[in-house]
């Protein structure tokens, strides 16, 4: 395919919305879904192929394109700081997997870092959130730190090793799609 030049092609803006409205369709078929927010479901899947075969840049923005639109529908806000950790930011850093360790792009493991790091830092906003604005919810003699860590992890964990295995199983039919697209 021939270089583009420019940053956003016609092509990939195109494919944007269809991820993200496939991540939002995802997203009301949850697995499972935690008492005080918070679910396992396959929303970030389309995110995370965005990211793998335009860039990590263009995932970083198709994720916050993503946690505001969760925001604007499903909108849980107590403090504008707590907004940027639950709805923005934690989308974006996914669309952070788009992002490889090796030159072979068509190689699978050379992601395979990337996603996991874009789940620690969606796992850090989403435990910073918990840990200032939500300590109320750690049962009597529980640091919320502590509190904030299980409850996050226990959701996120999960989630992220579902992404790995789906990723794993489709990447070699479909990794003459997924390969960026510079």
């Amino acid at each position: 395919m021939e270089r583009n030049k420019n940053f956003f092609s016609l092509q990939m803006i195109v494919e944007g919305g269809i991820m993200l409205a496939l991540a939002y369709v995802l997203n009301m078929f949850k697995l499972y879904t935690m008492p005080q927010g918070g679910d396992i479901s396959l929303s970030m899947l389309p995110i995370m192929i965005f990211a793998i075969r335009w860039g990590g840049i263009q995932g970083f923005i198709l994720g916050i394109l993503y946690g505001i639109l969760k925001l604007i529908v499903d909108p849980y806000v107590i403090h504008p700081a707590q907004l940027i950790l639950d709805y923005p930011l934690p989308s974006a850093f996914v669309g952070l997997s788009g992002i490889s360790f090796l030159k072979d792009k068509k190689e699978f493991r050379g992601y395979l870092p990337m996603i996991v790091i874009a789940y620690a830092l969606k796992f850090v906003a989403h435990y910073l959130s918990g840990l200032i604005f939500f300590p109320q919810y750690a049962p009597k003699g529980m640091s919320p730190a502590y509190y904030s860590f299980i409850y996050n992890i226990t959701y996120l964990g999960p989630e992220l090793l579902i992404f790995i295995v789906v990723i794993a199983v489709l990447w070699n039919p479909l990794k003459n799609v997924l390969v960026k697209q510079k």
